[in-house]
């Protein structure tokens, strides 16, 4: 059951997250002519998808149940990405989340994580 639930949850960082983050950046920072109703359609998905994840994170603490998982793995860096790199806090509302910034931090937190984030060295 854990095998399907991170399967499931991997699918839903692949045929969701990925692209849809993707296409809210792509269309709020990198587009060469501002395009409303694609900065507003991606930027709300965006929203939706956190949503999502927020209650799944609510009821378990990794997305596919009691473990960390490369669903896990797979999924941080866009959220850590959307409120850092992209700078979309407010834009998607993240501070009104109540189990998705929990989840973010643990998974900063691990050893492991915090050794790739330093690839390659900073100066």
């Amino acid at each position: 059951q854990a095998h399907y639930a991170t399967l499931e949850w991997l699918m839903f960082q692949i045929a969701n997250i990925g692209p849809m983050y993707g296409q809210a950046f792509h269309f709020r920072s990198v587009a060469p002519e501002r395009v409303p109703y694609a900065i507003d359609r991606y930027t709300n998905e965006v929203g939706r998808l956190l949503g999502v994840v927020d209650k799944r994170l609510a009821k378990h603490p990794y997305l596919a149940g009691a473990e960390y998982t490369i669903a896990d793995i797979a999924t941080l860096g866009w959220v850590r990405n959307l409120i850092g790199f992209y700078g979309a806090r407010e834009i998607v509302e993240y501070d009104a989340l109540k189990a998705v910034p929990a989840w973010l931090e643990r998974g900063l937190a691990r050893p492991a994580v915090k050794r790739g984030l330093e690839i390659p060295k900073r100066p």
